[in-house]
This record gives C-alpha cells, sequence and structure tokens, in this order.
C-alpha cells in the first residue's frame, strides 16, 4: 500500500477533522469519490476503494494530502483500468525517431537528478512539493516544455484556482 507525505502546515484550510468534512471537501471541488472510504486517524488519512484510473486515484490524494493538518495519506484504492503491455509498447510509437539509441539514454541517464520532494504517483505523474521560490512556470519549464497550461490543467480540481504556495503537492503529468 502506497503511503504519501505531506508537509501538516500546508496547504488548504481543512473543512474540519473528521472524514465526513473530507468527503465534502471531495464534494465542494468536484471529484468523483464514488465508493471511496475516507478514514482518519490524527494527520492521517486512507483512502480505500476502486477509481477509474491512477490519475482519479492521484487527484483523489493530492487533494486530501493538501489540506492542513494531513501529513500522510495511505492508498489503498485501486484503479479499475491499469495501463498493460500493449499501452506500454504504444508508447515507444510516440519517440521521435533515434530517441531510443543508447547514446541518448547515456546522455540521460548522465543529466538525471533527483529533485527534492518528487516522488510518482500511482498514475504515472510525478508529485512535486512545491518550494519557496518556485512557480509553475519554472516547472513547466523544466518538466513539460514550458507547456504551463497543462500543468494547470492537471491540477485544476485540487488548486479550486488558486496557485499554489511553498509546501503543496502537486501533480506534473506524464510527459
Amino acid at each position: 500500500m502506497p503511503s504519501y507525505e505531506f508537509p501538516a502546515e500546508a496547504g488548504l484550510p481543512a473543512p474540519g477533522t473528521a472524514a465526513e468534512a473530507i468527503t465534502s471537501h471531495l464534494d465542494r471541488i468536484g471529484l468523483p469519490h464514488q465508493g471511496i472510504r475516507v478514514a482518519r486517524q490524527g494527520d492521517r488519512v486512507t483512502l480505500e476503494g476502486q477509481v477509474a484510473d491512477g490519475e482519479a486515484a492521484e487527484l483523489l490524494v493530492l487533494a486530501v494530502g493538501n489540506l492542513q493538518g494531513v501529513a500522510r495519506v495511505e492508498d489503498k484504492m485501486t484503479p479499475a483500468h491499469t495501463p498493460g503491455l500493449l499501452d506500454s509498447l504504444g508508447a515507444f510509437a510516440k519517440l521521435p525517431a533515434g530517441a531510443a539509441s543508447t547514446e541518448a539514454a547515456e546522455t540521460a541517464i548522465h543529466q538525471a537528478q533527483i529533485e527534492t520532494g518528487t516522488r510518482f504517483g500511482p498514475g504515472r505523474s510525478l508529485f512535486h512539493t512545491m518550494q519557496p521560490g518556485e512557480t509553475l512556470a519554472t516547472l513547466a519549464a523544466r518538466h513539460l516544455n514550458g507547456d504551463e497550461r497543462r500543468l494547470l490543467d492537471a491540477n485544476a480540481p485540487i488548486l479550486g484556482g488558486s496557485l499554489p504556495g511553498p509546501g503543496m503537492v502537486i501533480r506534473i503529468p506524464p510527459a
């Protein structure tokens, strides 16, 4: 069972401390959560049940984890659809010519650096903890060829029209 940590003091004001307050928050921001059981024990929230796909699971984890007072989200959700081998192989068809060469791989490996506060979500997006002074534009330039709109769209349900501040965790969708 994956577990995700969040800065408990960062994020949006929590609507209350009970699990019902969290489900009300999910209703208010328009995230589907039918069949998802929410349990809260102190600063830990457990989400359990079936979701449509990994992206839906990511949005729920981030919407709950970005509430003030939540330090850990335990993900016991199972996606109804998971990418299979054919989905993975189909991704190769989208690569530019020469992208799968060993020379390109060696260059990419030597340039790879771990970013502070970044980990993978259940839908293959990167979960990134916003750092002081960091903007969506700088993240989009670094990860999405400057496509800030894509970054905003990927996080719209959890941001509710506001910009993420330091300590908030956002999704960087797969390229």
